[in-house]
């Protein structure tokens, strides 16, 4: 059996980012025999959901057939299926994996031989505050978590430092930024200036990703004692680690840009030897994608894997995020039930 279903994810609270503000996403349920899968599916990006049903149906009979084998092979199966979106391409790929794990009656992280108690602290994400009493409220609720990411890129420089400085001035705890590409370079050169006394751990994807050359520019503009930049948006294959190796620091690798738990695994490989730091993210996601990421979390420097915190309400049970430390279940496979099953 296969299917795929759309999947409605409302929001606790409006989401706003440089790419836009959202208060609830669609994404694509994926199911195959009894294995699940999720592609995320932002606005700002190109795939919409009858694009996983077009790519999943091309493939259908591959699929069937792979359900037919009490082991199947993943690792050549996924390398060997057409080129298609990358979100629909990872929805599969966490599909299958959770099969594979419920067959073998072991989690993902057992597969691949990883201790789950090895994952670093995640991030908690703050969306772009309208207002400083909008921010203090935010940050009221979030001052015991240990490392907290800010949402920048609003069009206004101005207010981008005083997002920083106001909570940098409330909150003790690791800090991050993320522009989602809300800069250019000349304003990322007067940001890192601004912002260096700030104590960030890094500032992510602060410029367009489409010119992979502008990384190289603002890396030769910018001093040697800066704070550390992380590609997001700039990364979506192997060829863009290497195209950026010696501009950005490090990669962020999320599943449905790249396709998957194998293409991740492939990603954080190559990138660990071109000496480049590692960070597994989110979208909007529910518990399904977001557990599959973190079971690869023991392999990354940096965790942003809060997605189901975003959820009005997550329609599955799957890790656990306690102010950042995550907890995998001990179910097979992905570990993830629809939500008020009860068991872990």
């Amino acid at each position: 059996m296969t299917s795929v279903s759309p999947l409605p994810l409302p929001l606790r609270h409006a989401f706003r980012i440089a790419h836009g503000t959202n208060t609830e996403r669609t994404n694509a349920l994926v199911a195959i025999g009894d294995g699940l899968g999720e592609a995320a599916l932002p606005p700002y990006y190109p795939t919409r959901l009858d694009d996983v049903e077009a790519y999943v149906s091309s493939i259908r009979p591959l699929l069937e057939d792979i359900q037919i084998e009490a082991h199947p092979p993943l690792v050549s199966f996924l390398a060997s299926i057409p080129q298609g979106p990358s979100p629909a391409k990872a929805a599969i790929d966490m599909a299958l994996h959770d099969m594979l794990g419920k067959r073998l009656g072991v989690p993902v992280y057992v597969m691949y031989g990883l201790d789950p108690a090895a994952m670093p602290v995640s991030s908690y994400a703050l969306p772009i505050p309208e207002s400083r009493s909008e921010l203090e409220s935010m940050l009221s609720d979030v001052a015991d978590f240990p490392f907290l990411k800010l949402k920048l890129g609003c069009g206004d420089e101005t207010w981008d430092e005083d997002i920083v400085q106001i909570t940098r001035s409330l909150y003790s705890g690791s800090l991050c930024v993320d522009v989602n590409a809300g800069w250019n370079i000349p304003t990322t050169i007067t940001m890192m200036e601004r912002l260096a006394t700030a104590n960030l751990s890094f500032v992510e994807q602060p410029i367009q990703g489409k010119e992979l050359d502008e990384w190289h520019l603002l890396r030769r503009l910018l001093p040697d004692s800066r704070i550390p930049l992380i590609a997001d948006e700039s990364i979506q294959g192997p060829e863009d680690v290497f195209a950026l190796a010696g501009a950005a620091d490090g990669i962020n690798i999320k599943l449905a840009k790249c396709g998957g738990i194998r293409a991740a695994r492939e990603l954080i490989t190559l990138a660990r030897s071109l000496d480049m730091s590692v960070m597994i993210g989110c979208m909007i996601e529910s518990a399904i994608a977001m557990t599959a990421a973190a079971h690869l979390g023991p392999l990354a420097d940096f965790l942003d894997l809060d997605g189901p915190m975003h959820l009005a309400n997550d329609p599955f049970d799957g890790l656990q995020f306690d102010k950042g430390v995550i907890t995998l279940p001990d179910r097979p496979g992905l570990g993830v039930q629809p939500a008020g099953t009860g068991s872990r």
